[in-house]
């Protein structure tokens, strides 16, 4: 199920150039994103509410796990021809852009509450009472929560990927 909750974020753009047609283009597309999670077509998103900054997307990957919705768009534009090989087949290049966002989800929300409560209460009994104790163990639980409900970075690290693997492609 995707969160249509989840705000998207222009991630970046690349212009390659190719001799190939736009559908194996993005089919070349389609098959580098699927290392990273499940891709959906156009074709395929009929029916399903995306984010709205999604909308009119040629691919969706989808990356979520059960405590972050992690999500990124792609849209693919034919820039024109710009020459002829030695072959005489036109030379095209095209422009694709990527969008990301990611959002905890509420198990995630849930499970880091949860962990924080564990670690105040356990100190309690660890320090029968005693307040720096339970206040040290309170902040351990508070930091691990803040770093597990902070935006996930691995989704850049995964546009910047695809990026590269776009303008290396021939």
């Amino acid at each position: 199920m995707i969160d249509k909750g989840v705000q998207m974020m222009d991630a970046g753009m690349r212009l390659f150039e190719t001799e190939k047609p736009f559908g194996t283009v993005v089919g070349g597309i389609k098959n580098e994103m699927s290392k990273y999670g499940k891709v959906l077509r156009a074709k395929d998103m009929e029916g399903i509410e995306l984010p709205e900054a999604s909308a009119g997307c040629d691919l969706f990957l989808d990356r979520s796990t059960k405590y972050k919705a992690k999500y990124i768009s792609c849209v693919i534009e034919d820039a024109g021809e710009v020459g002829t090989t030695s072959d005489g087949e036109q030379i095209r290049r095209y422009a694709a852009s990527l969008k990301e966002g990611n959002k905890n989800t509420n198990t995630g929300i849930y499970v880091h509450l949860a962990l924080v409560i564990i670690w105040a209460m356990l100190g309690w009994f660890v320090s029968n009472g005693s307040g720096w104790i339970t206040t040290l163990f309170a902040f351990i639980g508070i930091f691990g929560a803040w770093r597990m409900l902070r935006p996930s970075k691995d989704n850049a690290q995964v546009v910047s990927q695809l990026l590269d693997s776009f303008e290396n492609a021939k």
